[in-house]
């Protein structure tokens, strides 16, 4: 634990970037409200509320929220300590706390206001109970397995695939159980009391589905089923996967072959690492929302059938561990100052910008920021009393990001609409900003950021032409950001 404190701690002050300004604008909500506003952004409310409670004893600064991230991803490894350990045995404890200690992928998430550090740290102890309970037969798991399968849910969508994935693994427990009949009957009732716990968000689940969704995102490939694997496993290189496949794949495979007591576990343990990755890109074809984050829930999985595959393979397990981490943490780079910079610093760029700008803007300003999830985060940054719009229109809560059938209302209102009533109500001598991402910056082909990249030119083409507004000097390091920006100010009514 100390060393991922200090592995991770460099990071605790780190700018915010899109997403995390969508948590901290609606966690600073009212308790009461959250739940509601959940309709508008397509997440359960679990980690919102957890925020919200937070922020009330230690501020909204980043360092406060990421200090919660911080904290949860540390209990992780003792978590993954007692996971390994009961189940498997001492080795494959440590193994297991040292992957996940150690996981550039977790640590990641380790410095980031969002959920997915507590959604990998409860889907941890979901499937570690869900392996006592049903795998060994010690029923007094199934409490905490109820209990930490049902905060999975209210935690991230993906949490239905690790159930639906759980709920496979019970064949091959079920195979090997000394008393069939109580076995489905236990599984019946645990499995039937978390639809119980999740039945109150069903319906907002079902709006959601109809009316909520990722349209930033795209359809993954075949390949990508698989390339993600390399993600949570840190390495492009695929050097990690091929160590724990040519060390860890045999060592598993004997296990399969020769224990007859802990195979229905590993069995179990491989459905829960692999089926989530199917189901989401199987669901991602029909609708898009196809993200490397969103394997936070199946990771601990992963990471303990390879500290069970390494640990089983003896001294050539403890040298594959070796070389894991020799890529994962790059000593002779951070050593040299070789390393690449950490991508969660390159992601957030909206507070240089926000420091460029902010300046040249008033309370009553107007500032156009096409791209409509960038909103709770430059209201995070920028100065108090500015107006916002975005490509759909103006923005009544700057701290939320209104996601129902974001795409269509974008493509139904038009670019004088949504412009012109905005720019009318302009008073004299304020000021606009115009906020663009740069052009090619998204995804080819996706409509989403195609559509956002022609409403850009268009706002620009109107207020260039627009004689009630001069051009303003744009900040030289909004440039820096990565993004377009034009400022004007009113001059004529």
């Amino acid at each position: 634990m100390a060393v991922a404190f200090a592995l991770r701690i460099g990071e605790l002050r780190s700018w915010l970037w899109i997403d995390e300004g969508i948590s901290v604008g609606l966690a600073s909500h009212p308790l009461g409200q959250i739940s509601g506003l959940m309709r508008q952004d397509g997440s359960p409310p679990a980690y919102y509320y957890l925020l919200h409670g937070w922020m009330a004893l230690f501020g909204s600064s980043e360092a406060a929220t990421h200090a919660l991230s911080l904290g949860i991803s540390l209990l992780a490894i003792p978590m993954a300590l007692w996971a390994g350990w009961s189940l498997f045995g001492r080795r494959v404890g440590w193994t297991f706390a040292a992957l996940v200690a150690l996981s550039p992928f977790l640590a990641f998430f380790a410095n980031e206001t969002r959920m997915y550090a507590l959604a990998s740290l409860l889907s941890l102890v979901a499937t570690a109970c869900f392996l006592h309970a049903f795998a060994f037969g010690r029923r007094q798991y199934q409490w905490p397995f109820v209990a930490a399968l049902a905060l999975v849910l209210y935690t991230h969508n993906w949490g239905l695939w690790l159930a639906a994935a759980l709920a496979v693994a019970l064949v091959p427990c079920a195979a090997a159980a000394a008393n069939r009949r109580r076995f489905w009957l236990d599984a019946a009732v645990s499995f039937g009391l978390v639809g119980l716990a999740y039945l109150p968000w069903l319906p907002t689940l079902a709006y959601q589905r109809v009316h909520t969704g990722a349209p930033w995102s795209s359809r993954p490939t075949p390949r990508e089923a698989i390339s993600v694997i390399d993600d949570v496993l840190s390495d492009r290189h695929e050097r990690v996967l091929v160590a724990l496949l040519l060390v860890g794949g045999p060592a598993l495979w004997a296990l399969l072959r020769r224990d007859r007591e802990l195979r229905p576990a590993a069995v179990a343990l491989a459905v829960a690492a692999g089926v989530p990755i199917g189901i989401g890109w199987l669901g991602a074809q029909v609708s898009p929302s196809w993200a490397t984050r969103y394997l936070a829930v199946c990771a601990p999985a992963i990471l303990l059938l390879a500290a069970l595959g390494l640990a089983r393979a003896g001294g050539r397990g403890a040298l594959a561990m070796a070389l894991i981490l020799v890529v994962w943490l790059q000593p002779f780079a951070r050593i040299s100052g070789l390393r690449p910079p950490d991508t969660l610093s390159q992601k957030a760029a909206i507070k240089p910008l926000a420091q460029a700008v902010a300046p040249i803007l008033h309370p009553g300003d107007l500032v156009l920021a096409v791209q409509m999830e960038e909103v709770p985060v430059l209201s995070y940054y920028l100065p108090a009393g500015l107006r916002y719009s975005t490509a759909i229109g103006p923005v009544a809560e700057p701290g939320v990001a209104d996601w129902r059938d974001a795409l269509s209302r974008m493509n139904r209102t038009s670019p004088a609409a949504a412009l012109e009533p905005e720019l009318e109500a302009a008073r004299v001598g304020s000021d606009v900003l115009l906020l663009c991402a740069a052009p090619g910056s998204g995804p080819p082909g996706v409509a989403w950021f195609d559509q956002m990249e022609l409403r850009c030119t268009q706002w620009r083409t109107t207020l260039q032409a627009d004689p009630r507004f001069t051009a303003l000097p744009t900040p030289s390091s909004a440039a820096t950001a990565g993004r377009q920006v034009v400022a004007f100010t009113k001059t004529i009514s």
